[in-house]
């Protein structure tokens, strides 16, 4: 399994424009997910989004390169469902807090987020989404330039609503969520992508992702008939990641 780190200059669509310079984005991807160590020059400021466990020195090298920053935080999006985590090491590691849903089964968690809420920063408030759908305890965060959906949205779709905890109902209105929240020029970060870790605007997004334009009747009738076969590491995945 081959561990790819990319800036995020190398993965925005052509005619995207990039990010003020002081905020700076690595994307680590392995197979199709993507996790995201992000931070502020100006700040000295950083923040992990879905740390992998077979990921891990790719995050140990980031992290030795801003020796000195304050990590806000280190967020698993959900409980996910295909790989394990290296959240809960890596917040120890780092000697940040462990964000998640509260409804998050790990007992790990050191920061339960249960009503959007927002944690001070002095680059920008990173905002802390409620946006259930794809699991009950999934989240999104607004941190600057930046919208990590996890599996909320995804390039050019959404996740599935298919595993158990799945409410298509609830992943329409978390999708509606973060339209009125993001920005057009926002940067929309997803938890996965099949065609090697693509990144683009939430204005991109509109234009492309003809889930953002289905009404609820329709989103819902799509997500309910979704099928796919269970992810590989379902087992292994959700006995560490509900320790």
């Amino acid at each position: 399994m081959e561990t790819r780190v990319k800036r995020l200059e190398e993965a925005l669509d052509r005619g995207e424009a990039s990010p003020p310079k002081e905020w700076q984005l690595r994307i680590v991807q392995s197979e199709e997910c993507q996790s995201y160590v992000a931070w502020n020059e100006t700040t000295r400021e950083a923040l992990v989004v879905d740390p992998k466990r077979e990921d891990w020195s790719a995050y140990l090298a980031v992290a030795s390169e801003l020796s000195g920053y304050l990590w806000l935080g280190v967020v698993d999006t959900h409980t996910h469902a295909d790989h394990v985590s290296a959240a809960p090491r890596l917040a120890e590691e780092l000697k940040a807090p462990l964000i998640m849903h509260e409804k998050a089964p790990s007992r790990r968690v050191s920061l339960r987020v249960g009503t959007d809420t927002t944690l001070a920063s002095k680059a920008a408030p990173v905002e802390l989404l409620l946006t259930p759908g794809h699991t009950p305890d999934s989240l999104s965060v607004l941190w600057g330039p930046f919208l990590f959906s996890g599996d909320t949205l995804l390039y050019g779709d959404v996740g599935r609503d298919d595993l158990p905890g799945g409410d298509p109902a609830a992943h329409f209105e978390s999708v509606r969520k973060l339209e009125a929240r993001a920005r057009p020029d926002a940067i929309v970060l997803a938890g996965h992508d099949g065609k090697g870790g693509r990144a683009s605007s939430w204005k991109t997004q509109l234009a492309l992702n003809a889930s953002l334009r289905q009404g609820r009747d329709e989103f819902v009738r799509d997500a309910a008939a979704f099928d796919a076969p269970a992810p590989k590491l379902l087992k292994e995945s959700l006995r560490e990641n509900f320790k």
